[in-house]
């Protein structure tokens, strides 16, 4: 294999932000460290989550805006892999018919939390009463108002140092971002970048985790990037994943979910919002060996169904597909 890789050259799709071009750039570093004289040529792609600037993107189509024109890029030929945020990559209601894609490997998650980006306070808790604080989260603005009703909670766009900038600007009394890429951005700064307890605020599922995608059937390329999958990261994820499928989750759904693994033990916590980023909230957790994590997969479900999660998530606009 090693001497088939000598002076092999991939081309990797991605965005162009600070953060794409960040964990693309890390992913790159990791396979040719693995792989001697495998070369890596970056290929940016301009995707419509990057265009869209003005509105809240579950009002648009979903995160998977951010994959699709570098999932149609894969499927053309003109990259031979990719490395997506992993949450980005949707669940149900796939922009990109992905059936003859993979994701050949999930890389070992970096800390899941959010993170309270704020010059004022140092947890959600120290902030002004009216505070505003800005997201584009359904999943963060529930969960902020179950801690803090009181809070102006406004939506954000842009990239991770675009926000950053937004809050130092004063725009902003505070900002809540995932701490993983803040820290794979090279941007992270404890002076004012606080972590979010997750007894205060669980994840997106898959936050933290990276996706490397290629096309099914090139067997060459799936034997390269599967060097660098982290086979537990990977099963946590597709326990998320699953619950968000599971639940019927869509772009409108603020899910959050974290499974995680320790010693042979698995533990699966879930918080669930009203559609549309509303009180109330629900929650349900569960805990089993590690072998036994589909029951508390289907544990934690059922306990979520039994406290109304359907109605919760239920578009009840019916002339709106989008809600």
């Amino acid at each position: 294999m090693a001497d088939e890789r000598t002076n092999l050259t991939l081309r990797l799709g991605t965005r162009g932000s600070l953060l794409a071009q960040a964990q693309s750039r890390l992913i790159a570093a990791e396979l040719v460290h693995v792989h001697p004289g495998l070369k890596i040529e970056p290929v940016i792609c301009k995707t419509t989550g990057d265009k869209i600037q003005d509105r809240p993107l579950h009002d648009a189509g979903g995160k998977g805006l951010f994959t699709k024109e570098i999932e149609e890029a894969l499927l053309a030929g003109t990259v031979d892999f990719a490395v997506h945020s992993f949450k980005d990559v949707p669940v149900t209601m796939p922009l990109v018919d992905s059936s003859k894609l993979t994701i050949a490997a999930v890389p070992r998650r970096e800390d899941p939390r959010d993170c309270l980006v704020s010059l004022q306070g140092k947890s959600i808790q120290e902030l002004a009463r009216g505070a505003k604080v800005g997201t584009s989260s359904l999943r963060r603005r529930c969960q902020l108002l179950n801690l803090r009703p009181d809070l102006n909670i406004q939506m954000i766009r842009g990239n991770i140092d675009t926000r950053v900038r937004k809050l130092r600007d004063g725009e902003f009394d505070a900002v809540i971002l995932a701490v993983a890429g803040l820290k794979r951005g090279g941007i992270f700064d404890s002076t004012f970048m606080h972590l979010i307890p997750f007894e205060q605020m669980l994840p997106a599922a898959a936050q933290g985790a990276l996706a490397i995608q290629c096309r099914d059937d090139d067997e060459r390329v799936k034997a390269i990037l599967s060097s660098l999958n982290d086979p537990e990261t990977h099963e946590c994820v597709l326990i998320e994943r699953a619950l968000v499928q599971a639940l019927d989750g869509d772009c409108h759904s603020p899910i959050a979910v974290l499974a995680t693994q320790t010693s042979g033990r698995f533990s699966l916590h879930a918080s669930i919002g009203t559609r549309g980023g509303e009180l109330p909230v629900i929650q349900a957790e569960a805990n089993s060996s590690f072998a036994e994590r589909g029951a508390a997969l289907e544990s934690v479900k059922q306990s979520l169904l039994k406290q109304g999660a359907r109605e919760l998530l239920k578009d009840n606009k019916t002339t709106d597909k989008h809600g």
